[in-house]
């Protein structure tokens, strides 16, 4: 497990920018981990799924894999609304020092883990400025290295030289071009993801050949997901567990929060009477020493979040965020092709049928486009696999679009996994 930094980023943030007491703002999880909710589809699914690869005592009592969970089904979690409660009462130092930091640090090193208090203190959010890019008159922004959002903002900035206009919405001039740019801009990710800001920026600013290559007809062939190492690359560790959140208000202040704890329930790891489940995401980084990713004290590994604020001579107009992987960089490009470049509303954007695209040419993708499309795509050289007609692997988003004149919302959420648009 990598040391945890989410409690302190929701207190930075609350504290910087939010209104109510960070204590009131937990109140309504408190509740909710005490009174249960019903479980869904997607609770059950990956919950028996994990049922062979977690062995954790802790984790099997609270989350009963073999207990025959059906959809509706209350599942209460007193342990974690009691740890909730505890950092309302004390405060985040709960965790990153006090008593609950010394319950994970004893779970963690009792399996030869290497976190220590002193690794729980020295965490500190850091504020960052986004990178951007122009895109339709509009600025797309995303977070910096050592995220690797800049694919998104790379796809987009080789898009913005091609007329959608006169390509039918899921016509295989669409999709074949779409599918194209992100496996070119993939690519340059795992070629050259510098961490270098200067660098980034150069790569942004210059995509002519890019474009042309995007243009010239020729099939494109090539990795997708995380960098090439010397050994072998085990594809299990990059299963989705992540949630993404978008939030607005009446004052036009737009919040896009994507976090993760990497497999499905993490390491399967939970803390003994917290609730608490640890993240595994030191599978993410590389033992190799030459790696770009290199797991390294002190350092953060390159990650694949990407959520997304877009504005408009300054103002807020769309928050879009999703799960999915490496398939978060490709997802989020193609909801937004379907919501900039073909006008869908939000919603339509979003249950727009989407494709996973993978190694060498594999493009799997949901069977909601026509068959006379499939061939016309598998003809232009792609691998294309059928998904089912909405698939969690093509990523679960949330999103609310905001006018920039009127100030009126909008929230959409992807039935392909949990979420609601919900007004407040």
């Amino acid at each position: 497990s990598a040391t945890p930094g989410n409690l302190a980023g929701w207190y930075a943030l609350q504290n910087r920018y939010g209104r109510l007491e960070f204590a009131d703002v937990l109140k309504p999880a408190i509740e909710l981990a005490k009174d249960g909710f019903p479980v869904s589809g997607f609770f059950t699914t990956l919950t028996r799924g994990s049922l062979g690869r977690i062995k954790d005592t802790e984790w099997r009592r609270v989350f009963r894999p073999d207990h025959d969970w059906q959809v509706g089904e209350v599942l209460q979690l007193p342990d974690l609304s009691e740890t909730l409660s505890q950092i309302a009462a004390d405060g985040i130092g709960c965790l990153y020092g006090g008593p609950l930091g010394e319950k994970l640090v004893a779970r963690i090193q009792a399996d030869d883990g290497a976190i220590s208090v002193d690794d729980l203190e020295s965490v500190s959010p850091l504020w960052e400025a986004p990178i951007s890019t122009s895109y339709r008159d509009q600025q797309v922004n995303v977070p910096p290295p050592p995220a690797e959002s800049f694919q998104v903002l790379l796809s987009l900035r080789i898009l913005e030289s091609f007329d959608f206009a006169q390509r039918e919405p899921l016509s295989s001039a669409h999709l074949d071009l779409v599918f194209r740019v992100i496996r070119i801009a993939a690519g340059i990710r795992i070629q050259d993801n510098h961490k270098d800001l200067s660098a980034i920026n150069a790569l942004l600013g210059d995509v002519d050949e890019l474009v042309s290559r995007a243009g010239d007809g020729e099939p494109v062939v090539g990795p997708t997901e995380n960098w090439a190492s010397g050994g072998p690359f085990d594809r299990s560790a990059l299963k989705e567990h992540t949630t993404s959140m978008s939030v607005a208000d009446a004052d036009g202040n737009l919040v896009c929060l994507t976090q993760s704890l990497g497999s499905p329930y993490g390491s399967g790891v939970m803390i003994p009477g917290t609730g608490v489940i640890m993240n595994n995401f030191l599978n993410w980084g590389d033992l190799a020493a030459d790696s770009p990713n290199a797991i390294t004290p002190g350092e953060r590994l390159a990650m694949c979040l990407a959520p997304s604020i877009t504005t408009r001579n300054g103002q807020g107009v769309l928050a879009l965020g999703t799960p999915g992987s490496y398939g978060i960089l490709q997802t989020t490009v193609q909801a937004m092709v379907g919501y900039f470049d073909y006008g869908f509303e939000l919603q339509d954007a979003i249950n727009m049928p989407r494709a996973r695209l993978l190694d060498g040419a594999v493009v799997n993708l949901e069977n909601r486009v026509s068959v006379s499309t499939q061939d016309e795509l598998r003809a232009l050289g792609h691998a294309l696999g059928m998904l089912p007609a909405y698939s969690w692997q093509t990523g679960g988003m949330q999103a609310v679009g905001r006018d920039a004149q009127s100030g009126a919302l909008s929230g959409a959420a992807d039935n392909r996994r949990d979420g609601a648009a919900i007004p407040v």
